[in-house]
């Protein structure tokens, strides 16, 4: 049997919490997972679930991260005909990014 594993506050955590998501949600849970900073998923659904507002971390992986969606998001402005199908998706996106980077 593993040895039982604490958290960094001595607490052990025992139950699993599971919930389905539509690929487009799981999309934006991700992006704003990978946008804040955060190194772990849980943490960042467990802080946005009990406090219910994120504060975003700043270190190297959130910076990449934002480049690599600034980067998929010029080529979709470039390419006219996607501008009409996922206009709405772009703006939300940056959206986030913009709330992300008023926060520092």
């Amino acid at each position: 049997m593993s040895k039982k594993n604490k958290d960094d506050k001595n607490r052990f955590r025992s139950r699993t919490i599971a919930f389905r998501l539509s690929p487009e949600e799981a999309d934006e849970l991700d992006m704003r997972w990978k946008i804040s900073g955060y190194r772990i998923k849980q943490d960042f659904i467990r802080d946005s679930l009990f406090h219910q507002q994120v504060v975003a971390r700043e270190n190297p992986q959130m910076l990449t991260s934002m480049k690599k969606y600034l980067l998929h998001i010029e080529k979709q402005l470039q390419n006219r005909e996607c501008i009409q199908d996922s206009g709405d998706e772009i703006l939300v996106t940056l959206q986030r990014m913009l709330e992300i980077l008023e926060a520092f």
